[in-house]
């Protein structure tokens, strides 16, 4: 369901019971373990869905959008904790709801309830593909795999990846330092260059790592 549609839709009394809030980048929405008490509709901007566990590691394993929902999982499930952090990664702006005006809007509007649930089954779908085979695809899989989804079908004679080490560790579940490690591991392969930190890859090197990938 489109944005447009969901907002001119929107009955006046659950309107009432809403606010609107801008978030800047690097800005928490929520976090995983807050109470989850709200559901938010973002209006504008991109989030990064992430988790976060005891050794301190993050993986990021969505991005959120204008007319995507935030909260709506763990409401639904009846669940009093948010499962994820989500963080702004550019300037957001969002409507938020109590749970309980969330629940009431969905009771009031049948066609609002069945986007929903569309909406649901498309973000568990991709989770659920790939939750089972990147756990046990190798730390270097993992990059190897990352590095072929960034590259998708872009076509030129240097590709430069931008993306800090960080952020590569938190999306593919692991440390910094092991993405080092996998780095340098390419780079001995002939699969990379480096350029002043940011890896590269020219065409020969973007071909032999889609020839050269395995999923063990």
């Amino acid at each position: 369901m489109k944005l447009e549609y969901i907002l001119n839709h929107m009955p006046a009394e659950i309107r009432r019971q809403t606010t609107r809030k801008v978030y800047l980048p690097g800005e928490s929405i929520v976090r995983k373990g807050e109470e989850a008490k709200h559901v938010y509709l973002l209006l504008k901007g991109e989030t990064r869905v992430s988790n976060e566990f005891s050794s301190g590691q993050r993986y990021t394993f969505a991005a959120l959008g204008a007319s995507d929902l935030i909260g709506d999982l763990e409401v639904l499930a009846g669940q009093e904790l948010y499962a994820a952090s989500n963080e702004a990664v550019s300037t957001c702006e969002a409507i938020i709801m109590r749970a309980e005006t969330f629940l009431q809007w969905m009771l009031l509007d049948n066609e609002f309830s069945l986007a929903i649930a569309r909406q649901l089954a498309a973000k568990m779908y991709p989770t659920s593909n790939e939750a089972g085979r990147v756990k046990f695809l190798s730390s270097l899989n993992r990059l190897h795999s990352y590095l072929l989804k960034r590259l998708g079908d872009i076509e030129t004679d240097l590709f430069i990846l931008h993306t800090s080490r960080q952020q590569i560790a938190d999306d593919i579940g692991t440390s910094v330092k092991t993405v080092n490690r996998g780095v340098v591991k390419l780079k001995e392969a002939g699969l990379v260059s480096l350029l002043h930190g940011k890896i590269t890859m020219n065409k020969e090197q973007q071909q032999a790592l889609k020839d050269s990938f395995t999923e063990e």
